[in-house]
């Protein structure tokens, strides 16, 4: 009495490839929450004027920005083709372009971020330490080379002109 769907509705796309909308969003919070451990760090330091550092995070809030941009225009794409009925396979390809998109934003904020507070920042009890061993961890979905295939296929197999191809 108490399920929700029926058996194998977990599994149905586009809601269980789509569903990488929402882990990536959270993965991209994890970078942020690393972004502001990486500048309180620095500013405990007195390591804030450094031109390199200034770089450094210049760099990281502007990557975080534009993960936000993805998961903003997933989330009402996602919506507008649900709305649409349109076909899963636009929905999974572009949350799998979101998902592959975040992570390495992931990937690169994090070695910005090891590279401005060094070995002293990945070690406990500092909160860094924490915050990057989770997003590490975290970041370690399945399957990224088929995830790559399925865009790829996706692509490819959509006669559409790349402008138009998300609309």
């Amino acid at each position: 009495d108490d399920l929700l769907g029926h058996p194998g509705d977990y599994f149905r796309q586009p809601h269980f490839s789509g569903g990488a909308i929402r882990f990536a969003a959270v993965q991209l919070g994890g970078a942020e929450a690393l972004f502001d451990a990486t500048r309180a760090l620095l500013t405990s330091m007195g390591r804030i004027d450094d031109m390199f550092q200034k770089t450094r995070l210049a760099e990281m809030a502007y990557l975080i920005e534009s993960g936000n941009q993805w998961i903003d225009t997933a989330g009402r794409k996602a919506d507008e083709w649900r709305t649409r009925g349109d076909e899963a396979d636009r929905t999974v390809a572009y949350a799998n372009m979101t998902r592959t998109a975040i992570e390495e934003i992931c990937l690169r904020v994090m070695q910005l971020a090891e590279r401005s507070v060094g070995a002293r920042g990945l070690m406990r009890p500092l909160p860094f330490e924490r915050i990057h061993r989770d997003l590490t961890f975290y970041l370690r979905q399945p399957a990224p080379d088929a995830t790559l295939a399925d865009i790829g296929q996706f692509v490819l197999k959509n006669g559409t002109n790349g402008h138009d191809l998300w609309h």
